[in-house]
């Protein structure tokens, strides 16, 4: 896809409302008046539509424009898709303009679309382009820009009634993102702005978010900068830009007929014939390309020695048309900028007003607010005065019921501090039986501490057993490293015995050479048979200790048990009493002498009723007198008696329903204050959570911070091919060279064992059980230097294996060491 087809192809998404793709007939319509197709727009909805009744794809309406455009007779002044095609400065659909939001005739305001920026191929926009006509045939070069005034008018009616619906949503702290504070702009018909300056005003902030008055201000700051700068020397660079042939001027292009006409009127002769030897035949073409062949031609017909006059000024009249043409398109497009940037300035100014409004809007609601909670603050204080007042008559009132309640009580205390007392002497008795049972704990403690001193004894004869086990098990090994050392001197002997042997042997090889005479004197001698005759089994003693442990153990006591159970059961009701012991209650007091009265009483009573009656048994005359006499005195006094008691026992329970009443309001109280506890800890624990969500935040934005600007990781490791190839080869090295020694240990291990067969074989030929020895000193030397060449060879084989292992050893040693070299180089850093 071209840059002429992806500028149609942004115009058909810009009407492409649901995004299928696709459009319907009067959608191709409003397509075909935004490219100002005209007549010409008729005939492709026609040629469209004549065969199917859905939809158009955007393939399908490139070919039928196509068609249209190469088809048929040119119209007055014909009018190509890339001609009122805006360009756009992104290649992706997130710049693509949305459907209008308002439709008055032939124009649509509230597109959600980017303005275009200043630049050297920039044209109008399809809204702009859409209320521009050509007006007749002298004028048709010259644009009429009728968007200022009835765009804002449009604007100006519209934009109180959405401003009234989206200030609910606004709030001068509310934070937006990008895409946020796009569709802001948008919703507020801010159509001037577009991503481009957004997200130039995000950029230059640290975070992602930023509160909508931020947003306002910054905006504002950065269109009145770019303003001024436009005014400044904006214009002037943007009109040299339009006349430079820069590479995007390259893309702009002129019909054919246009050029043709300015011919035609600049008086060139047969301009069409003159268009087709220049070698443009297309229905548009290029400025600079016509440009460029004209110089060519002139340069040709200059360079001619007999050129004529008339050629060369008919390519000057040619070129002269030509550069009026691009000064007329030039100034157009510099006519639409001025007209962008008035629109851009009210704009301006309108979202400046706005945000006044909302600004003020904003502050009366503060304002309100701030009202509406001092008066809630005031009334809340007030109701919390009233409270507090009501709470101290309350405590007054509380209080003194807790002084009537503290009487009666200490009344009650004072009744049962003769209780007390009774209880003091049963403590105190229980106190010497507590004592007792101390005394006989400390001895049974005293007899534990000696039964532990004991097991520390008999731990210790353990371990003294232990060591001694040990020290024969060191006496054991002693011996047999002993009897071990025993061994190899024997072997020893056994080696210079066979070395003897083989001095034998070698003396009976040489025999047969000597003569007979001279075998007749050998001496007898020990065999080494006899010589060596050790048994390798040796008989270790071996002592064992067993140790008895015995446990010792404690009596108990089951006097102690019972007089501990008693003790609690004492110190229980001793708990259960409620009465304080120095308590002075003057009503306790009071009944205390009335009981004690009445016992006196009842004493005294007592002791008249038996002298009565010894008197009775004296004298029977005035038995039956004093008899009635005193029957009715006792009836009396125990008259009295019970309605004292029955006055005491209603005192008594009126205590005891106070004392209930009493605990009652105590509850409630506790209650209540554990409610406002409870409510106290949860605010508490609200405001934590808050602080700790606020703290979670803070963290994850230091995070961020620190990822952000945190080190680069670290780079990958440079597995380079040469140290692996290294590597190889020292490890097939290493590999032949330990073959290579092991092949040397094979043959050197198979050299011992015939040597050793060799020996073996002598040591069964030997056919006397007593050889002796050669008589002869050549005899005895060569014996003695056959058996020392067998032993040098055998001690030079036994150096040769080691030197081998050791070898073995050191190059392991350095394969190890050129892995870890080989380690170190790929994971050091690369230098930059």
């Amino acid at each position: 896809m071209n840059h002429y087809e992806k500028q149609l192809y942004t115009v058909f998404k810009t009407f492409d409302v649901d995004n299928e793709e696709a459009l319907d007939k009067s959608s191709v319509q409003e397509l075909c008046d935004a490219l100002q197709l005209e007549d010409r727009g008729a005939a492709l909805v026609d040629s469209l539509f004549e065969r199917r009744s859905g939809r158009v794809t955007f393939t399908q309406f490139r070919n039928g424009l196509l068609s249209v455009l190469g088809g048929s007779d040119p119209a007055p002044l014909p009018t190509t898709a890339p001609a009122a095609t805006p360009t756009h400065s992104d290649e992706d659909s997130s710049g693509r303009e949305a459907a209008p939001k308002f439709v008055f005739g032939s124009k649509k305001y509230g597109r959600k679309s980017r303005p275009q920026h200043v630049a050297s191929d920039e044209v109008p926009r399809p809204r702009v382009a859409s209320d521009s006509r050509l007006d007749g045939e002298r004028s048709r070069q010259r644009i009429k820009c009728k968007r200022s005034a009835s765009v804002m008018e449009s604007r100006d009616s519209t934009a109180f009634e959405y401003a009234e619906d989206v200030a609910g949503d606004l709030n001068h702290d509310k934070r937006v993102d990008r895409e946020r504070a796009l569709s802001l702009c948008r919703s507020l018909q801010m159509t001037g702005i577009d991503r481009q300056l957004v997200d130039g005003i995000f950029e230059s902030m640290p975070t992602n978010e930023i509160t909508v008055g931020d947003f306002f201000d910054r905006l504002n700051t950065s269109l009145t900068t770019s303003i001024a700068t436009s005014l400044g020397g904006g214009m002037k660079q943007s009109h040299d830009g339009l006349l430079s042939p820069t590479e995007n001027e390259l893309d702009n292009t002129v019909p054919s007929d246009a050029v043709v006409e300015v011919w035609e009127r600049a008086g060139v002769q047969r301009p069409r014939r003159l268009l087709m030897e220049l070698g443009f035949s297309t229905a548009s073409v290029r400025p600079p390309d016509l440009e460029r062949a004209l110089d060519d031609e002139l340069q040709a017909i200059l360079a001619t020695p007999d050129g004529q006059a008339d050629p060369c000024n008919l390519l000057f009249q040619a070129s002269l048309a030509l550069v009026r043409l691009r000064l007329e398109l030039s100034q157009q497009r510099i006519s639409i900028a001025i007209a962008e940037r008035d629109k851009l300035r009210s704009d301006l100014s309108e979202a400046n007003r706005r945000a006044c409004l909302l600004a003020q809007d904003v502050d009366e609601n503060h304002a309100r607010i701030e009202a509406e909670l001092k008066a809630s603050l005031r009334q809340v204080e007030i109701r919390h005065s009233e409270a507090t007042r009501a709470a101290a008559v309350e405590v007054a009132s509380e209080r003194e019921r807790a002084a009537a309640v503290r009487a009666r009580l200490e009344e009650e205390v004072s009744r049962r501090t003769d209780i007390e007392a009774r209880l003091r002497a049963d403590v105190m008795t229980l106190q010497e039986r507590v004592k007792d049972l101390e005394a006989r704990a400390t001895s049974a403690e005293e007899r534990a501490l000696q039964a532990e001193r004991e097991r520390a004894r008999l731990a210790a004869e353990n371990k003294e057993a232990e060591e001694s086990g040990a020290g024969a098990a060191e006496a054991s090994r002693l011996a047999t490293s002993h009897l071990e050392a025993l061994v190899d001197e024997l072997r020893l002997e056994n080696k210079s015995l066979r070395d003897r042997n083989d001095e034998l042997c070698a003396a009976l090889e040489a025999a047969p050479l000597r003569p007979s005479g001279m075998r007749g004197g050998v001496n007898d001698g020990t065999s080494w048979r006899d010589e060596s005759a050790l048994d390798a089994s040796l008989p270790l003693d071996d002592h064992y200790e067993e140790c008895d442990s015995s446990s010792l153990s404690m009596d108990q006591n089951a006097q102690r048990d019972e007089a501990i159970k008693r003790l609690q059961s004492v110190c229980e009701r001793v708990r259960e009493l409620s009465l304080s012991m120095n308590g002075k209650c003057e009503s306790c007091s009071t009944v205390i002498r009335i009981i004690a009265t009445i016992q006196a009483s009842v004493l005294e009573m007592g002791e008249g009723l038996l002298q009565s009656v010894e008197a009775a048994t004296q004298t029977e005359a005035g038995c039956c007198a004093d008899a009635a006499e005193l029957a009715e005195t006792l009836e009396t006094t125990k008259r009295t008696h019970m309605e004292e008691k029955s006055q005491l026992m209603g005192v008594i329970s009126e205590l005891e329903s106070t004392y209930e009443q009493l605990k009652l309001d105590y509850d409630k109280c506790e209650e209540y204050w554990l409610a406002k506890l409870d409510e106290e800890r949860e605010i508490f624990n609200e405001e934590q959570r808050a602080g700790d969500e606020r703290l979670a935040e803070l963290v994850n934005k230091i995070g961020e911070y620190e990822r952000q600007f945190a080190q680069a990781a670290l780079p990958t490791i440079d597995e380079r091919a040469s140290l692996e190839l290294q590597v190889t080869e020292l490890e097939e090295e290493f590999a032949k060279f330990r073959r290579d020694k092991e092949a040397e240990l094979a043959a050197r291990a198979d050299e011992l064992a015939r040597l050793r067969r060799r020996l073996d074989d002598a040591e069964r030929r030997i056919p006397l059980p007593n050889p002796t020895p050669c008589a002869c000193a050549c005899g005895g030397a060569c014996s003695g230097a056959g058996g020392g060449a067998l032993r040098a060879r055998a001690a030079r084989a036994e150096r040769a294996a080691q030197r081998l292992a050791a070898r073995l050893a050191h190059a392991d040693l350095l394969v190890k060491d050129l892995y870890l070299e080989n380690c170190r180089l790929a994971h050091r850093p690369r230098l930059p």
